[in-house]
């Protein structure tokens, strides 16, 4: 089985929005984290899902 790896900046930035959420509502930051999650194991078990950006940056 595959993993995914988040980088430092991106694990900081989860960590600012967790915070926004928890602050406001445990339920919602354990949706948005539950939600994540599950978004980074689909991309781990379907790399080549979802639409192309290639306008936008070649590698993305």
């Amino acid at each position: 089985m595959s993993r995914y790896i988040i980088s430092p900046a991106a694990s900081q930035d989860l960590d600012e929005i967790s915070d926004y959420f928890v602050s406001r509502s445990v339920e919602a930051d354990e949706r948005f984290i539950n939600g994540f999650e599950q978004k980074c194991k689909n991309l781990v078990n379907f790399p080549n899902m979802g639409r192309s950006y290639a306008e936008v940056e070649p590698s993305l």
